[in-house]
């Protein structure tokens, strides 16, 4: 009863969604009595817990960036069991445009590592596009060891929430807990926000393409639904892409913004900042500690 109830409280917020908007569904793989597969490490985090971390920072720069053209509806946002039937029936019913599961993967070989974006079949043209747009970001903007989109004939079983599926769904492999180094990369802040921030980036240019939507910068962003500003530390300014990976900026240990300019006054149309501060104290004392590092140039910069 309890379960159903969820279900149908999830569906009846839906129901008012403007269908001007994109509607995606953000799956937290597996959850409450159903653990996943198990850490190696009593300080680690099983991965029921690790996919529900990595769903809600993906949510959230959905949210924060694209919210005024995109719906985000989540199957679970605690830790709790779904029958993975419920799981596409949400999607399913409130017709979502868009399915992304987030798993970790696991394998009888320790020394396997990398990740994988699962798709039913080659027919499902529009999950092959993004799929694969996931996958190139992990490779080329992640720094990831991609193993590729997958088709249930590389698995050779069916996935229930690709196959019943009535609208472009993937499901991302985010990383093998099976392999020590990447359980703890899998478990770290710095590595859940760079794939949070991959998946985040592939959608938003799938959506670009295909819907014609429009990515806030921070310019126009209307930060946190609040009056107050809010300060960000600006830590390069480009002619061109930079890549995420690049030494410098995983030093820091922190997510990476980058913006793009549209139309800019200046031959620097690509800016990274880090953090995002309500108060302008702690923004001082953010940038204090970035300016230890290779951006000792680094400098606030106020959004109203």
């Amino acid at each position: 009863m309890k379960k159903l109830l969820t279900l149908l409280l999830i569906i009846s917020v839906s129901i008012g969604f403007s269908q001007n908007k994109i509607i995606l569904v953000i799956d937290a793989g597996h959850g409450g009595t159903d653990p996943g597969n198990l850490r190696s490490d009593t300080g680690l985090k099983q991965e029921k817990d690790l996919n529900l971390s990595m769903a809600l920072q993906f949510g959230e720069y959905i949210e924060t960036y694209l919210g005024h053209q995109v719906e985000t509806i989540y199957t679970r946002k605690k830790d709790t069991f779904i029958e993975l039937n419920d799981r596409i029936k949400i999607a399913n019913d409130i017709k979502a445009n868009y399915f992304i599961s987030i798993h970790c993967n696991s394998s009888t070989k320790p020394e396997v590592f990398g990740t994988e974006t699962h798709i039913h079949n080659l027919n499902t043209k529009k999950s092959s596009e993004l799929a694969n747009m996931v996958e190139s970001q992990f490779k080329n903007r992640a720094g990831r060891n991609s193993r590729g989109v997958k088709l249930k004939t590389d698995r050779r079983f069916n996935l229930q929430v690709l196959k019943d599926s009535k609208m472009p769904a993937i499901l991302v492999e985010t990383g093998f807990m099976t392999n020590k180094q990447e359980e703890k990369y899998l478990n770290s802040e710095k590595g859940q926000d760079l794939i949070a921030s991959a998946i985040f980036r592939s959608f938003r240019n799938f959506a670009k393409k295909n819907h014609n939507i429009s990515m806030r910068t921070p310019e126009k962003m209307d930060t946190i639904a609040e009056t107050k500003p809010v300060w960000k530390i600006q830590i390069m300014a480009s002619t061109g892409p930079v890549g995420l990976s690049n030494p410098d900026f995983t030093s820091l240990n922190k997510t990476i913004e980058e913006v793009k300019i549209e139309n800019p006054t200046t031959p620097f149309n690509y800016k990274y900042y880090v953090g995002i501060y309500k108060e302008k104290k702690d923004a001082k004392q953010g940038l204090k500690e970035v300016r230890q590092s290779a951006f000792g140039d680094a400098f606030l910069v106020k959004f109203d």
